[in-house]
């Protein structure tokens, strides 16, 4: 008789097998045309179980829609990170709201996709969209629903490098010279720092050190849907730390403080001109009206002194791990995304080289 289950008759004929797991009886999802057939399906079961594999016959009946909004609602995020996790889900739920967890295959997955691909959606969003797709479900199979994840498509979850127009320093002193004065330090905090727009804009003179060069990052300002302007953390718990800042920048920022910046601990130090929080919707006109007069190139982004900083940083022959320090992040791969290979810095790397090639052939 065997210890595992049970297997009975049907009127039709057919054979159910049976089992207890957590205090209830679990039916195999079919029924078997021969004992000898339920009973290999329960062998199968004990087996699973013994090595940890089995996946309850129950398991994954859940909706797509509610476990995914469940999922959401329990990652720690920034409110703008989430408004935007939210809008991208829209475009799974859109294919699988109603499909439970066990009825999403790889072949549903894969038309699920080639639709998506053909919306107006970017090609880098569309990788977003699909690799959220692909982590929601892989909870699933840790969470012991799904034996495996169906959302394993080669290369959809790659994102597209598109090489940025990186300026030099020159580009930098046109551009602040040309911007409302009021941003003239903040172009180039940007671009010496190498801190993110809502990081600069988020600061407070309690954050700036200028006898010691330093900035802290401690917050940063993001717009919230229905809430406007939100001074809250940074990006990650990597982006909080402390930035030295050339000397060159330090004189910028302190005349930019006894001008522009209001007294008080707490005073944001880059605000719009009625000294509300500099938001980028706001600031954006101005930038596109710098770029213009300072002759550069008009697809130039804000975001590139970023990249320019880090760069520099590099050249200057920082560490990758120094360079992940000063940029505020937490993986070697997204502080590779900021360095860039140029000329310039290849000419010098070559100059270094004949000198130390020069000295070895001459100590021979």
């Amino acid at each position: 008789m065997r210890q595992f289950g049970n297997v009975r008759k049907l009127a039709s004929g057919k054979y159910q097998a049976r089992y207890w797991s957590l205090g209830r009886q679990i039916a195999a999802p079919t029924t078997f045309k021969s004992k000898a057939d339920a009973n290999a399906w329960l062998s199968a079961v004990e087996t699973d179980q013994r090595r940890g594999e089995h996946i309850d016959p129950q398991a994954g009946s859940q909706r797509f829609g509610p476990y995914a909004r469940d999922w959401l609602d329990a990652r720690d995020l920034r409110a703008r990170t989430r408004e935007t996790y939210a809008s991208q889900l829209k475009w799974i739920l859109e294919g699988f709201e109603n499909a439970r967890l066990r009825e999403i295959t790889p072949v549903n997955v894969r038309a699920w996709y080639g639709r998506l691909t053909k919306t107006e959606l970017a090609p880098n969003t569309v990788a977003k969209v699909y690799r959220m797709f692909r982590t929601i479900m892989g909870t699933a199979v840790d969470d012991g629903l799904l034996r495996v994840n169906p959302v394993a498509i080669k290369g959809a979850a790659r994102e597209e490098v598109h090489e940025q127009t990186l300026p030099s320093y020159g580009d930098v002193a046109n551009l602040a010279d040309a911007i409302e004065p009021r941003f003239h330090a903040l172009v180039w905090l940007a671009a010496t720092s190498g801190l993110r727009y809502g990081e600069l804009t988020g600061l407070a003179r309690r954050h700036v050190d200028l006898d010691n060069a330093r900035v802290r990052v401690e917050r940063a300002l993001t717009t919230v849907k229905g809430k406007g302007a939100v001074l809250g953390e940074p990006k990650s718990a990597a982006s909080h730390r402390t930035v030295v800042i050339p000397v060159s920048t330090t004189e910028v920022l302190r005349s930019h403080l006894a001008e522009f910046t209001a007294p008080g601990r707490d005073s944001l130090v880059f605000t719009s001109i009625k000294g509300s929080p500099l938001l980028y919707a706001y600031f954006k006109p101005y930038w596109k009206r710098a770029k213009a007069a300072a002759g550069v190139d008009p697809t130039l982004r804000f975001h590139s002194l970023r990249h320019l900083a880090s760069t520099t940083a590099m050249s200057a022959g920082a560490s990758m791990k120094e360079i992940m320090g000063r940029n505020g992040q937490s993986t070697h791969a997204a502080a590779l995304r900021y360095q860039r290979w140029s000329p310039k810095r290849d000419a010098e790397i070559a100059a270094a080289m004949d000198v130390r090639i020069a000295a070895e052939r001459d100590a021979r």
